[in-house]
């Protein structure tokens, strides 16, 4: 029985870490600097006088049906998988930000590496203080325990709640966007790739349809 346990825990194990592979790959193979969407793309704004569009902001439904699932689902879908590197820029920025309205957080962290760095450094040299090696004087392994706990303390005490922040921030903001941001009022003229097309060829309800109507461009278009 503990064998079999050993190895569906290995397996599962396994398995996330495949699945969080697999995940990371994705990401990284879609969030470029080349699929980053223009700002005046992102944001809906038309004209020279720089005002958000009407249209480019609206519900996935106009009343609750039994299809509303399915358009919110599919809403999100396109979204994400055209603005996913802007979502990225998105959460990169807010972490920046409360980064540095945390300054406490910053140097703590800095403590926190310049230890790990100093007991590594303290591995394989020797530092002779009043004659004494001091890489000695406390065991590797006791240093190591140490240096893991406050790390710990530090992270849950300095990191946790800007960490939390961020994804709550950046949480917010791209699920609003991804909601309400019109995939059939997205002017594609300057950013049709590949990419762009298959992601908005994606989806087959109603909305997904219209969407790919107006935003795919048609055989003979320049």
């Amino acid at each position: 029985n503990n064998n079999n346990g050993g190895s569906s825990l290995n397996l599962d194990l396994a398995t996330l870490k495949a699945y969080v592979g697999g995940v990371s790959s994705y990401i990284s193979s879609r969030v470029t600097m080349d699929t980053v969407r223009p700002l005046n793309t992102f944001l809906g704004i038309t004209g020279p006088s720089f005002c958000l569009s009407p249209e480019a902001f609206n519900p996935p439904v106009k009343k609750v049906d039994k299809s509303t699932p399915e358009k919110f689902k599919s809403r999100l879908k396109l979204n994400f998988q055209f603005f996913l590197s802007n979502y990225a820029v998105v959460t990169a920025g807010v972490a920046l930000v409360t980064t540095l309205m945390h300054p406490g957080m910053i140097a703590s962290v800095g403590l926190v590496w310049g230890l790990w760095m100093f007991h590594t450094f303290l591995i394989s040299n020797e530092v002779i203080l009043f004659g004494r090696n001091i890489g000695t004087l406390v065991s590797i392994s006791h240093r190591s325990n140490a240096l893991v706990a406050f790390t710990i303390f530090v992270v849950l005490w300095k990191c946790l709640v800007p960490a939390i922040t961020v994804v709550a921030i950046s949480g917010l903001i791209i699920l609003a966007h991804a909601l309400f941001r019109d995939p059939k009022h997205i002017d594609i003229g300057a950013t049709t790739t590949n990419t762009t097309k298959n992601a908005f060829g994606a989806g087959s309800d109603d909305e997904s349809q219209d969407s790919s109507e107006v935003l795919v461009e048609k055989p003979g278009q320049v």
